[in-house]
């Protein structure tokens, strides 16, 4: 069964499940509207009706970062249906994504998930960050500026004390952007082995404020020191 460029597709058997199981319950994550910047930029969640935009964005770019679930209509239309269908409904794995709007452009895209109702860990605290601009305004400064207003967002309005991302080592480009808006490389526990080949991505984190980052750092070293 095929269908046109913006059409709809048939869901895998593990996504139709899900759908099957969550109709009729209240999502678990509903997530406040994102208010326009003051440089005039407004954002609109993610969906079945809007996911053509990504694909006007994304399908001719030939960045090799650019997520490849955002150039195929198919693997997009199950990208939004995980994000729809799934995602609200997860306790431990919940999230989001944003278009970015100028004025009537759409300009890039942003992700939050990996929202947990786990207390263990400060992981009810927590998120994971991703983002993707359209090649147009990247180096622009304006996607600096969006990220930063995102992160400040989730902050303040949505209680995190934590974000983090994880990035391919190979992607400097997005470990400098990163690193630029305050996250901070994660270091291995224990000294590297030199048998081993490094890890493939790096991890990333940055927390609200010197104070949680003491709070959740100090929490981890006594798990440590408490289960080896």
């Amino acid at each position: 069964m095929s269908a046109n460029k913006y059409g709809s597709y048939p869901l895998p058997a593990w996504l139709q499940s899900y759908m099957e199981r969550n109709i009729g319950r209240r999502p678990l994550w509903e997530f406040p509207r994102i208010p326009d910047t003051p440089d005039g930029l407004s954002f609109d969640m993610l969906d079945f009706e809007n996911r053509h935009y990504v694909l006007e964005m994304f399908e001719n770019d030939p960045d090799p970062w650019v997520d490849e679930r955002f150039k195929d209509p198919q693997q997009l239309y199950e990208y939004v249906a995980h994000l729809r269908i799934v995602m609200p409904y997860s306790p431990k794995h919940g999230g989001a994504d944003w278009l970015i709007r100028k004025g009537r452009e759409y300009i890039g895209l942003l992700h939050a998930f990996e929202f947990s109702r786990e207390n263990f860990g400060y992981n009810n605290r927590q998120c994971a960050i991703g983002f993707a601009f359209v090649d147009k305004y990247r180096g622009t400064g304006l996607p600096f500026r969006t990220v930063q207003y995102f992160q400040e967002f989730l902050f303040r309005k949505m209680g995190r004390l934590y974000l983090f991302a994880t990035v391919k080592r190979e992607n400097r480009r997005s470990i400098a952007f990163l690193k630029k808006l305050g996250f901070e490389e994660r270091r291995p526990e224990e000294e590297p082995d030199e048998d081993k080949e490094p890890p493939k991505e790096i991890f990333l984190e940055k927390y609200r404020s010197p104070q949680a980052r003491g709070r959740i750092r100090n929490y981890w070293k006594r798990m440590r020191e408490r289960y080896g």
